[in-house]
């Protein structure tokens, strides 16, 4: 009986798929009718992917579930995303400039004659190229679009969850998935033709290939030369801030005290290095900074800073040089804007998630109490470290709408520490009890706890 109820129900979607089809093809332009043809082809991928990556990494029983509802809910965001870019602003948004560069260039690509010329911000440049490239595949439809860079950032939070579950393998999986994936922000803002979808999807390249390093497996060189590509094409400061935090997450890891452990040591930190000295100079030539002294590159940041401060969202942050400066940057960056101080309804969600997120912090006091092990987990370092980096980078930025779309980014490590281990587990999954020693994937043993 089921059966039958599930081919009368497929028969009744195909027939009311092809009516709309036929519409479509009649009346609308291939912004509308490719997006139909492409939509389908798009989800259907991501749900072999899912079908996949769960069948080869064995996960628990509420995963599947999980990511197929993220998935879902995946859609419905980046469809809110379109509707306000393009029904709302009437395309006044930035994806609308990469769109209408690659409708007209993907045609010339098809033909074989791919070249591009160089000129105005690196960022925007690689953008146009990006949209171009998968126009080339799907045709020009904005929609589409959006569907396909909305799958790249679906992927970035599914690697940002791998990251988590290989570095803190009894951390709090299933609230950590249900964060990353349901969050308004993670939903909303990286789901559009543009550069947070794409940089999305290589920070969690980057924080798998750093958790797996810290964990000694396999895979770690592909994985951040990948994501170091990935991020410096687009936003090489972005690659800065990550490669710097796992530098300093490297210097802080634990050497096993053998004189192997130490070599290991030494060698990754000597390659981590110089892949610093190489991002910051690709930022520098990015922001337009010709020489690299901290005048020039405060200057440069200010300069950046004042521009944010206009539209309608705008407010005037608080100096770094203030005693309060750095907390205050912290609560605005993870927690603001307030509902108070909402103008509109993107910002009014921005504001009430950002309560949520506030709530679970304070009650989750103890959760955050085991942040006190952190010394002994290099990706827990690497996490801090990312998010006081990125805050202090950020501080200066004057618009929460700009911050809202920066963040998503940098929310995915907030999350980590929301989700780590209850009270009574330890990081190594053992329960606290007298005379256990606790260790960790690759590192020393970091707690014995005796009474």
């Amino acid at each position: 009986m089921s059966g039958r109820w599930l081919t009368a129900l497929g028969i009744i979607l195909g027939a009311a798929y092809a009516a709309v089809w036929g519409w479509a093809l009649s009346s609308q332009t291939y912004n509308i009718y490719g997006a139909l043809a492409i939509i389908p082809v798009v989800v259907a991928i991501d749900l072999l992917l899912v079908a996949w990556v769960v069948t080869r990494n064995n996960d628990e029983s509420w995963l599947p579930w999980v990511l197929v509802g993220g998935l879902f809910a995946k859609l419905l965001g980046t469809f809110g995303r379109y509707y306000v870019a393009y029904v709302v602003y009437s395309g006044s948004a930035d994806a609308e400039r990469y769109n209408l560069y690659a409708a007209y260039q993907h045609k010339i690509w098809r033909q074989g004659d791919i070249v591009w010329e160089w000129g105005g911000k690196q960022g925007t440049q690689v953008m146009e190229i990006i949209t171009t490239a998968v126009y080339t595949v799907i045709g020009g439809s904005p929609l589409a679009g959006f569907f396909v860079f909305g799958s790249f950032a679906f992927w970035g939070a599914y690697l940002l969850y791998r990251a988590f579950r290989v570095a803190i393998p009894q951390g709090d999986h299933k609230r950590y998935a249900l964060l990353i994936f349901f969050l308004p922000s993670m939903l909303y803002w990286p789901s559009s033709i543009g550069k947070e979808s794409w940089l999305l999807l290589f920070v969690g390249v980057t924080a798998l290939g750093a958790a797996r390093h810290f964990t000694g497996k396999g895979g770690v060189i592909w994985l951040l030369v990948v994501g170091a590509v990935g991020l410096a094409l687009v936003r090489p400061h972005i690659a800065v801030l990550l490669f710097a935090s796992l530098f300093v997450a490297e210097m802080f890891r634990p050497t096993g005290g053998t004189a192997a452990g130490l070599l290991r040591k030494m060698s990754a930190i000597a390659v981590l290095g110089a892949a610093g000295v190489v991002l910051v100079r690709a930022s520098a030539q990015f922001l337009g900074i010709d020489d690299l002294s901290t005048q020039a590159i405060t200057e440069t940041i200010d300069w950046s800073s004042g521009q944010t401060q206009q539209g309608g969202s705008e407010f005037t942050p608080m100096p770094l040089s203030n005693p309060f400066g750095v907390p205050v940057a912290l609560i605005t960056i993870l927690f603001r804007p307030f509902p108070f101080e909402a103008g509109n309804a993107q910002m009014l969600v921005q504001s009430l998630e950002g309560m949520f997120l506030l709530a679970l912090a304070v009650l989750g006091w103890r959760r955050l109490g085991q942040i006190g092990a952190l010394r002994r987990n290099p990706y827990l370092v690497f996490t801090i470290v990312f998010i006081l980096a990125f805050v202090i980078a950020f501080a200066g930025f004057g618009n929460f709408g700009i911050l809202a779309r920066q963040r998503v980014l940098m929310l995915p490590f907030f999350l980590v520490l929301l989700s780590l281990p209850k009270p009574n587990v330890s990081l190594d999954g053992l329960p606290l009890r007298s005379g256990t020693v606790h260790t960790l994937p690759g590192s020393e043993p970091y707690a014995v706890v005796r009474r």
